[in-house]
């Protein structure tokens, strides 16, 4: 394990929303999909894996949360959220409560 991973390991920890809206509304804070591991991705920014990084952000694995997530997790009070910090930006995944914590907008006709 590299120093950089060991460092960011150390820094991965829970957040509640409350404290990562102020990020959203900056334009800092970066969702990742619950399908890449939070720590790879924060090494990757960290390390400017630039082609890697551009790649899951035109795949949508990660992105800024929209409108719709920010209302839900506000209004929900949605706690536990996983969180890394590699400067300028904060990463997180959202806990998976239950199928609308992952899509607020989807369709429930479905």
């Amino acid at each position: 394990m590299s120093d950089l991973q060991a460092e960011l390991e150390e820094l991965l920890g829970l957040a509640e929303w409350s404290w990562l809206a102020e990020h959203a509304i900056e334009g800092r804070l970066l969702i990742v999909a619950p399908n890449l591991e939070l720590l790879s991705v924060g090494l990757a920014l960290a390390e400017d894996n630039v082609s890697i990084v551009k790649q899951w952000l035109d795949d949508g694995w990660v992105y800024r949360p929209t409108e719709a997530q920010i209302e839900h997790w506000t209004t929900q009070n949605i706690q536990g959220f996983t969180s890394l910090i590699v400067q300028p930006f904060v990463l997180a995944q959202a806990p998976v409560i239950n199928e609308d914590s992952i899509d607020p907008n989807r369709d429930r006709s479905e």
